[in-house]
Parts: structure tokens; C-alpha cells; sequence
């Protein structure tokens, strides 16, 4: 069964040669300014999860205020261990920084993410025999497409609260495996990019690249071109031959080609279950539309600005250029779903 698993991961989208040089866009996309820091505190290992030996991870996005205070800590990902992601956030709100400064004044700096890891030496990564047992009957269940009994396994499966990393990967790699099926993209790499890595052999390597190769070529064609840009750039870092480094500069210049031009580019947004959706903008014109459900305000987090908004169908914004490295929250009821248009480049 996990050679089923790994074949899965490993399989490697293909894609036409375009040409070369892809780095305007990736530099260009990652000029964030961070604030320094002067106090980190370092978050308390829950008890429960020390004494299992058990590691984990969240990530955040948060906002340094003018005072150098943290406020509006939002989690991003984390590896589904509650008490760990909860240790984090409460580290995050008693950080201290100096502030960013613009003209001499000091600024919110509204887009900053972090990522803290839990994990204990001689701690564990790996799999409990009880959730690799209801992990292969999924897998058995959807070769057979008997998809009453994976959701009955998966259920199971997601009612362990406090998962080892290596069980969380199992997870987030089934429910991906479950949209492919169902030809679901957005699902697929939305659980594709929740899979983290934690050892640097060379089949957890060869398992990095196929990952993110995947999560690669599914950005590109749901059109979240700052999360192709973010995947490249480690990509670029693995240990890959010249033809596959090929591949991704050229498929990144097209990506490049397409936000310098006019064609304006859609975006499906869903609420799902969460409390919002995130994006990351690469223009400064956008606008929601078609929205189904309601949505109850746009966080727009930008380097050194931040403001919400109200959101009404087909309401549009265009943001100062001056308001750099833009991301979105957008809340609403769960499962409201809506377009998002980036509008192309008017020359």
C-alpha cells in the first residue's frame, strides 16, 4: 500500500517547453520587507504531546503594528495537531519587534508568515499501527471507487486529534488522491500543499520532488501564480537534472508572460469549512463576483498597508502600487463560494 502512496506523489505532470529565464518574476513576488525582531518567545511544548514524543508544525500569517506588538494572528496550515498549533499562536502574540519604517515613520507590516516545528529528540514522526490499518482500508476502498466506506475510514482517520507528522502526510496524500478521482484540482492542491517534509535521505528527497512538482503544475492551472512562484523557488533548490530545471524555468517565464500581458485571469475561491480563503495577489486590480453563500469582509494585508473592506457582488478594487506584496482573507459563511478576477495590465 505504500508503494501505492509514493506512486501517487510521484507522478509528474508533464508540460511544453516555452523558453528561458524565470527569475524576474520570483524576485519580484518575494520582495517583502520583514520587521526585526527584538523578543521571540519560544512556545511551551504541550505536555501531552512531550510526553508522546510527538512533533507537529502550524503556520501564520500576522501583523507587526506601528508599536512593534503582533496582532491578528491567523492560522494558515498546521500539521492537525490542536495543542501544538494552539502553543504557537500564543509564542507568536507575546513576540516583540522594531517596527517597519517608511519615510522615517513606523508602519504596520501587514504580511508576514512563520512557521514553528515541535519535535523532540528520540521524538516520533511516524505512523501508529491503529491509523495505518484504517489509512490502507481507505486506500483499498478507493481502488474499488467504494467511496461510502473511504468517507466512513476517512472520517475515522481525521478523528485522531493529535496526529504525528507522518500521519498527517498519510492523510493530507489520501484526501489528495480522493480529488484527483473526483477531478478536483483546488481540493487536491490544497491537500497536496499541506504535506510537509521532514527528512532529507534520498527517498524523502525524490518524495519532496514529487510533491511539489504536482503542486507546481496545479497552481499554474488554477491560476495561483504567487504559490507557482513560492513552489519554483524550491524546486530550484532540489537536487534535480537540467531538463527538469528546464522545464520549470520555462513553464515560469510563461507564467511571467501572462501577468505582464492584458488577458485578465479567474480564480474559483471557496469558503469550504474555514473561517476564510487566502490569496496572494501579483496585480493590483482584482474583483469578486459571482458570489454564492455571503461573504462578510475582505482583510487586504499588504506589506506596509492594511484595510478592510465590505464585500458586495462584482465589487472591485484597485490598490496603489505603492502598496506592495498584497494578500487577501477573504471571510464568509462556510461553503460561499465566488470568482476572483485579476484585471491584466493596461498599457
Amino acid at each position: 500500500m505504500l508503494n501505492f502512496f509514493l506512486w501517487f506523489l510521484f507522478v509528474c505532470l508533464t508540460a511544453n517547453a516555452f523558453a528561458d529565464d524565470s527569475i524576474k518574476l520570483s524576485k519580484q513576488l518575494a520582495a517583502v520587507v520583514q520587521p526585526e525582531p527584538i523578543k521571540r518567545v519560544n512556545p511551551k511544548y504541550p505536555m501531552k504531546a512531550a510526553r508522546e514524543g510527538r512533533a507537529g508544525w502550524a503556520k501564520f500569517s500576522f501583523i507587526v503594528e506601528k508599536d512593534g506588538t503582533v496582532s491578528n494572528v491567523v492560522e494558515l496550515k498546521s500539521s492537525g495537531s490542536k495543542d501544538i498549533t494552539k502553543a504557537a499562536k500564543q509564542a507568536i502574540k507575546n513576540w516583540r519587534y522594531e517596527p517597519a519604517m517608511e519615510n522615517g515613520e513606523p508602519i504596520q507590516q501587514c504580511v508576514n508568515t512563520v512557521k514553528i516545528s515541535f519535535k523532540m529528540e528520540g521524538g516520533s514522526d511516524g505512523v501508529r499501527k491503529k491509523f495505518r490499518k484504517a489509512y490502507q482500508l481507505a486506500i483499498d476502498a478507493l481502488k474499488k471507487k467504494d467511496y461510502p466506506e473511504f468517507e466512513r475510514l476517512k472520517e475515522r482517520l481525521q478523528s485522531f486529534k493529535y496526529r504525528h507528522i507522518g500521519e498527517h502526510n498519510y492523510l493530507q496524500s489520501l484526501l489528495a488522491l480522493h480529488a484527483e478521482q473526483l477531478g478536483d484540482s483546488k481540493k487536491q492542491l490544497a491537500h497536496l500543499s499541506n504535506i510537509s517534509f521532514i527528512n532529507d535521505d534520498e527517498k524523502s528527497q525524490q518524495f519532496k520532488h514529487s510533491v511539489l512538482s504536482n503542486r507546481f503544475m496545479l497552481a499554474i492551472k488554477l491560476s495561483q501564480f504567487k504559490m507557482a512562484s513560492d513552489v519554483y523557488q524550491q524546486l530550484m533548490k532540489l537536487d534535480i537534472n537540467s531538463e527538469q530545471r528546464q522545464q520549470y524555468n520555462n513553464l515560469m517565464e510563461k507564467v511571467e508572460d501572462l501577468i505582464a500581458s492584458e488577458k485578465a485571469f479567474v480564480v474559483a475561491g471557496d469558503i469550504g469549512n474555514k473561517d476564510f480563503w487566502h490569496y496572494s495577489l501579483v496585480r493590483n486590480e482584482f474583483t469578486l463576483t459571482e458570489i454564492s453563500g455571503r461573504l462578510t469582509k475582505l482583510d487586504v494585508r499588504c506589506a506596509n498597508k492594511r484595510h478592510v473592506y465590505t464585500v458586495e457582488n462584482n465589487n472591485s478594487w484597485k490598490l496603489p502600487s505603492a502598496w506592495r506584496s498584497c494578500d487577501l482573507y477573504i471571510y464568509g459563511e462556510n461553503n460561499s463560494q465566488f470568482k476572483l478576477i485579476e484585471h491584466g495590465q493596461k498599457t
